[in-house]
């Protein structure tokens, strides 16, 4: 598969949980549309949030019968570890070489992780959403995420077959190409954001005194920012649970 678009359907696959157990596509679809979060890495603060983000509102997502999991290079052990320390109540799976995706054309090659990417697949495999950021901190909001799982059709259809790409325990464990990058803990994830968020307010005091030459970056800056506050709060509360 060269690339993945809205309206192709996706390759069945198999890839690893953090607990070494099989996670089968094809299997999840039976029970509902499937959720994909490719992420960059275990030690990437805008993946920490997006997923703490998720974690603390996944009733949202059980109530659309949704079924959730992340996806990057990093081996399952990392990944265990990823789980607990956000108490995250889905499933991070093991693509250790970005195979997979590569073959959705969502692979950053200069950096050699996945580029931050959601992906809504519905019960026949077809892709109904995709958004890639634009850059590390590009992420989609969670309310556009709901909004699209909120006009899909509940349907069950039989899938056959077994999968077309499939990576076990072993493989996902040895031969991993994460980056050498320290992972961070939630001490430091919430002085990061607590930080940025600090440095936004500075830079809108800044851009609304720039008239409307300023209104543009002031717009885009205030996307962020209510991103920004979105990913402490869940990091917050993933604190208080820990």
């Amino acid at each position: 598969m060269a690339g993945l678009g809205v309206g192709q359907k996706i390759t069945y696959f198999e890839l690893p949980d953090q607990q070494d157990y099989p996670w089968s596509l094809s299997g999840q679809l039976e029970m509902g549309p499937v959720v994909l979060v490719f992420y960059r890495g275990d030690w990437c603060p805008y993946c920490n949030g997006q997923l703490a983000s998720y974690a603390r509102e996944f009733e949202e997502f059980e109530e659309r019968g949704a079924q959730l999991a992340g996806i990057s290079v990093d081996p399952p052990a990392n990944n265990a570890g990823m789980v607990g320390k956000l108490q995250l109540p889905f499933p991070l799976l093991s693509d250790p070489e970005g195979e997979l995706a590569r073959m959705c054309g969502l692979w950053e090659a200069e950096e050699g992780v996945a580029l931050p990417s959601t992906v809504v697949i519905d019960q026949t495999g077809e892709v109904r959403y995709l958004y890639t950021g634009e850059d590390v901190a590009d992420r989609p909001t969670d309310d556009g995420l709901f909004a699209v799982l909120d006009e899909l059709e509940s349907r069950i259809e039989r899938l056959t077959g077994g999968p077309e790409f499939q990576v076990g325990a072993v493989q996902a464990r040895e031969s991993s190409v994460r980056p050498e990058r320290s992972v961070m803990d939630l001490e430091q994830l919430t002085a990061y954001y607590r930080g940025t968020a600090f440095t936004t307010r500075i830079l809108k005091a800044r851009f609304e005194g720039w008239g409307r030459s300023g209104k543009q970056a002031f717009d885009e800056l205030d996307a962020y920012q209510q991103m920004v506050r979105t990913y402490m709060k869940a990091l917050e509360e993933t604190v208080e649970l820990a």
